[in-house]
């Protein structure tokens, strides 16, 4: 469950860092920490001290509801294991993607552009590139079309490929990013901003593939964790990312 988001400007942001860092610490002190009866109760509150923040979290009551909603999916349907899940999709990681949205809706990550219904998926679909990188594509993480899956559409990513210069913003979003202006949650710009990130990593992964190397080395997961970690290693000298209210990032 990838919940973390880059914050609106406060004192003191919520970053990845603090996310994981909590529930790492939570798991070493209660390996429990996680289990669905105990999700299944959590509130605002409740979700700040699983993950010892001193102050109350950027969309903290719908980030505790959105962790109550997958607990009661995952019970209902795969016993309250994640693991269940996990074997269910049979090494597949576009079934595994499916069975997460219809057991639990909270992932459900779709928007309507122009008339039209998008999906980007990015927190199912980073669930199991997670699996993917932390059993190094073998067990539990052993995914036959891993290359299926998408990059996982958010905030640290588009910045780097607009400094890189393959993306490039109008005139009048470049000026509202850079003033660290909010783009709401399914607007055309933040739309956009997602799909043209999709699309421009697509675009690297084939042009890869084109100068010879392997299929099996590059896939847009892989991808994205290139791009994200060269974004957060030159995160203080890094342009602004856009600003997003939203727990499908």
């Amino acid at each position: 469950m990838h919940l973390a988001t880059r914050s609106l400007p406060s004192p003191d942001p919520f970053e990845y860092h603090h996310l994981a860092g909590g529930l790492k610490a939570a798991l070493e002190a209660d390996r429990h920490a996680l289990d669905c009866s105990r999700l299944v109760k959590l509130d605002g509150p409740g979700l700040r001290a699983l993950l010892r923040w001193p102050r109350p979290l950027p969309l903290e009551q719908e980030r505790a509801r959105v962790l109550r909603q997958t607990a009661g999916g995952l019970r209902r349907h795969f016993g309250g294991k994640a693991m269940q899940l996990v074997e269910t999709a049979r090494g597949s990681a576009s079934t595994l993607v499916e069975l997460l949205l219809g057991a639990c809706p909270a992932f459900r990550d779709t928007a309507v552009y122009r008339g039209r219904q998008v999906s980007f998926l990015k927190r199912a679909q980073i669930f199991v590139g997670d699996l993917y990188g932390a059993f190094d594509g073998k067990g539990a993480g052993a995914f036959k079309d891993i290359d299926k899956l998408t990059m996982f559409a958010d905030y640290r990513v588009p910045v780097v490929l607009r400094q890189l210069g393959i993306l490039r913003y109008s005139p009048q979003l470049a000026a509202a990013v850079d003033a660290r202006q909010e783009l709401l949650p399914a607007s055309e710009e933040e739309q956009e901003i997602r799909a043209l990130s999709i699309m421009a990593v697509e675009a690297l992964r084939t042009a890869l593939l084109a100068l010879g190397e392997q299929e099996d080395k590059v896939n847009s997961v892989l991808l994205d964790w290139c791009l994200w970690e060269i974004g957060e290693a030159s995160i203080a000298l890094s342009p602004p990312h856009h600003r997003t209210r939203t727990c499908f990032y």
